[in-house]
Protein backbone atom coordinates (compact mmCIF):
# COMPACT_ATOMS: atom_id res chain seq x y z
CA UNK A 1 0.00 0.00 0.00
CA UNK A 2 0.90 3.29 -0.64
CA UNK A 3 0.27 6.56 1.69
CA UNK A 4 -0.98 9.52 0.11
CA UNK A 5 -0.81 12.67 2.56
CA UNK A 6 -0.56 16.23 2.49
CA UNK A 7 0.40 18.40 5.85
CA UNK A 8 -0.39 21.68 6.20
CA UNK A 9 1.42 24.00 8.54
CA UNK A 10 -1.64 25.72 10.65
CA UNK A 11 -1.60 28.67 13.74
CA UNK A 12 -4.86 27.61 15.65
CA UNK A 13 -6.54 24.48 15.44
CA UNK A 14 -9.61 25.75 17.55
CA UNK A 15 -11.23 27.28 13.56
CA UNK A 16 -10.46 24.11 12.01
CA UNK A 17 -11.78 21.76 14.00
CA UNK A 18 -14.80 23.86 13.69
CA UNK A 19 -14.87 22.91 9.98
CA UNK A 20 -13.60 19.67 9.97
CA UNK A 21 -16.52 18.52 12.05
CA UNK A 22 -19.10 19.50 9.36
CA UNK A 23 -17.23 17.96 6.86
CA UNK A 24 -16.25 14.60 8.47
CA UNK A 25 -16.77 12.28 11.58
CA UNK A 26 -14.92 12.00 14.45
CA UNK A 27 -12.88 9.30 15.06
CA UNK A 28 -11.53 10.09 18.27
CA UNK A 29 -8.13 11.68 19.90
CA UNK A 30 -5.11 9.96 20.51
CA UNK A 31 -1.80 10.33 21.80
CA UNK A 32 1.07 9.18 20.48
CA UNK A 33 4.92 8.63 20.96
CA UNK A 34 6.83 8.17 17.84
CA UNK A 35 10.29 6.69 18.28
CA UNK A 36 12.74 6.94 15.16
CA UNK A 37 15.87 4.73 14.80
CA UNK A 38 18.36 4.94 12.11
CA UNK A 39 20.20 1.97 10.34
CA UNK A 40 23.29 0.88 11.07
CA UNK A 41 24.67 0.95 7.42
CA UNK A 42 23.28 3.68 5.20
CA UNK A 43 21.51 7.15 6.42
CA UNK A 44 17.81 6.84 6.26
CA UNK A 45 18.19 10.69 6.19
CA UNK A 46 19.76 10.19 2.75
CA UNK A 47 18.41 7.34 1.74
CA UNK A 48 14.90 9.43 2.20
CA UNK A 49 13.50 6.23 4.38
CA UNK A 50 12.35 5.73 8.00
CA UNK A 51 11.33 3.28 11.00
CA UNK A 52 9.43 3.62 13.57
CA UNK A 53 7.68 3.01 16.66
CA UNK A 54 4.74 4.54 17.99
CA UNK A 55 3.05 3.86 20.97
CA UNK A 56 -0.17 4.98 20.97
CA UNK A 57 -1.55 5.77 24.20
CA UNK A 58 -4.04 3.10 24.37
CA UNK A 59 -1.29 1.09 24.78
CA UNK A 60 -0.86 -0.26 21.37
CA UNK A 61 2.47 -0.54 19.66
CA UNK A 62 3.36 -0.46 16.15
CA UNK A 63 6.28 -0.71 14.04
CA UNK A 64 6.25 1.39 10.59
CA UNK A 65 8.72 1.49 7.90
CA UNK A 66 8.48 4.25 5.61
CA UNK A 67 10.17 4.06 1.98
CA UNK A 68 11.37 6.85 -0.19
CA UNK A 69 9.02 9.81 -1.23
CA UNK A 70 7.18 9.40 -4.41
CA UNK A 71 5.97 12.36 -6.71
CA UNK A 72 6.48 15.93 -6.03
CA UNK A 73 3.10 17.11 -4.14
CA UNK A 74 3.39 15.99 -0.43
CA UNK A 75 4.47 12.81 1.22
CA UNK A 76 3.17 9.81 -0.49
CA UNK A 77 5.50 6.78 -0.04
CA UNK A 78 5.24 3.11 0.48
CA UNK A 79 4.25 1.95 4.07
CA UNK A 80 4.51 -1.08 5.93
CA UNK A 81 2.98 -1.50 9.28
CA UNK A 82 3.50 -3.89 11.75
CA UNK A 83 1.49 -4.72 15.01
CA UNK A 84 4.07 -5.52 17.80
CA UNK A 85 3.23 -7.22 21.65
CA UNK A 86 5.62 -4.59 23.27
CA UNK A 87 7.79 -1.46 22.99
CA UNK A 88 10.58 -2.55 25.11
CA UNK A 89 11.23 -6.01 23.29
CA UNK A 90 10.84 -3.90 19.44
CA UNK A 91 13.46 -1.47 21.00
CA UNK A 92 15.90 -4.28 21.69
CA UNK A 93 15.49 -6.08 18.59
CA UNK A 94 16.07 -2.62 17.03
CA UNK A 95 18.98 -2.16 19.31
CA UNK A 96 20.88 -5.78 19.09
CA UNK A 97 20.55 -5.30 15.02
CA UNK A 98 22.33 -2.12 15.24
CA UNK A 99 19.35 0.76 14.86
CA UNK A 100 19.79 3.72 17.02
CA UNK A 101 17.16 5.60 18.41
CA UNK A 102 17.54 9.59 16.83
CA UNK A 103 14.51 11.35 17.69
CA UNK A 104 11.23 10.86 20.10
CA UNK A 105 8.33 12.55 19.19
CA UNK A 106 4.90 13.32 20.83
CA UNK A 107 1.55 14.34 19.47
CA UNK A 108 -1.82 14.94 20.83
CA UNK A 109 -4.08 13.58 17.38
CA UNK A 110 -7.63 14.14 16.50
CA UNK A 111 -8.80 11.71 13.71
CA UNK A 112 -11.59 12.55 11.28
CA UNK A 113 -12.93 10.22 9.05
CA UNK A 114 -14.90 11.13 5.39
CA UNK A 115 -15.21 9.50 1.77
CA UNK A 116 -11.78 7.92 1.17
CA UNK A 117 -10.12 10.44 3.75
CA UNK A 118 -8.24 10.34 7.20
CA UNK A 119 -8.08 14.24 8.72
CA UNK A 120 -5.57 14.64 11.33
CA UNK A 121 -5.57 17.79 13.87
CA UNK A 122 -2.15 17.53 15.24
CA UNK A 123 -0.28 19.36 18.17
CA UNK A 124 3.13 17.82 17.80
CA UNK A 125 5.22 18.78 21.17
CA UNK A 126 7.72 22.10 20.22
CA UNK A 127 7.19 21.54 16.46
CA UNK A 128 3.74 22.88 15.74
CA UNK A 129 0.40 22.37 14.53
CA UNK A 130 -0.64 20.51 11.53
CA UNK A 131 -3.51 19.45 9.56
CA UNK A 132 -3.17 16.58 7.55
CA UNK A 133 -5.48 14.83 4.74
CA UNK A 134 -4.61 10.72 4.26
CA UNK A 135 -5.67 8.09 1.96
CA UNK A 136 -3.87 5.24 0.75
CA UNK A 137 -3.77 3.63 -2.84
CA UNK A 138 -3.19 0.25 -3.91
CA UNK A 139 -0.53 1.00 -6.62
CA UNK A 140 2.21 3.76 -7.79
CA UNK A 141 0.40 4.85 -10.60
CA UNK A 142 -2.70 6.54 -8.83
CA UNK A 143 -0.26 8.45 -5.99
CA UNK A 144 -0.40 11.99 -8.08
CA UNK A 145 -3.91 11.80 -9.11
CA UNK A 146 -5.08 10.94 -5.18
CA UNK A 147 -2.33 13.54 -3.87
CA UNK A 148 -4.34 16.19 -6.64
CA UNK A 149 -7.79 14.72 -5.05
CA UNK A 150 -6.20 15.99 -1.63
CA UNK A 151 -5.13 19.02 -2.40
CA UNK A 152 -8.72 20.39 -4.26
CA UNK A 153 -10.62 18.52 -1.05
CA UNK A 154 -8.50 20.36 1.55
CA UNK A 155 -8.86 23.94 -0.49
CA UNK A 156 -12.75 23.48 -1.31
CA UNK A 157 -13.90 21.77 1.97
CA UNK A 158 -11.17 22.92 4.46
CA UNK A 159 -9.89 26.21 3.66
CA UNK A 160 -6.35 25.19 3.24
CA UNK A 161 -4.54 26.92 0.74
CA UNK A 162 -1.09 25.47 -1.20
CA UNK A 163 1.33 27.92 0.73
CA UNK A 164 0.22 26.33 4.07
CA UNK A 165 2.23 22.77 2.88
CA UNK A 166 4.54 21.40 4.71
CA UNK A 167 6.42 18.36 3.11
CA UNK A 168 8.53 17.81 6.01
CA UNK A 169 8.31 14.65 7.86
CA UNK A 170 7.91 15.27 11.34
CA UNK A 171 11.36 13.73 12.02
CA UNK A 172 12.63 16.22 9.35
CA UNK A 173 11.59 18.92 11.41
CA UNK A 174 12.54 17.75 15.12
CA UNK A 175 16.05 17.15 13.17
CA UNK A 176 16.09 20.32 12.46
CA UNK A 177 14.57 21.87 15.48
CA UNK A 178 17.34 23.69 17.84
CA UNK A 179 17.81 21.14 20.64
CA UNK A 180 15.58 21.88 23.75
Amino acid sequence: MFEVEIKYRVSLLDDLRKIVSLVAKPIGISVEEDHYFNHPCRDFAQSDEAIRIRIHGDGEVIMTYKGRRIGSVGKSRMEINLKVDDYDNAALMMASLGFREVAVIRKRRELFTVDKYTIYLDNADNLGKFVEVETMVSDESLIDEAAQDILKFAQEKLGLKPEQIERRTYLELAMQAPSQ
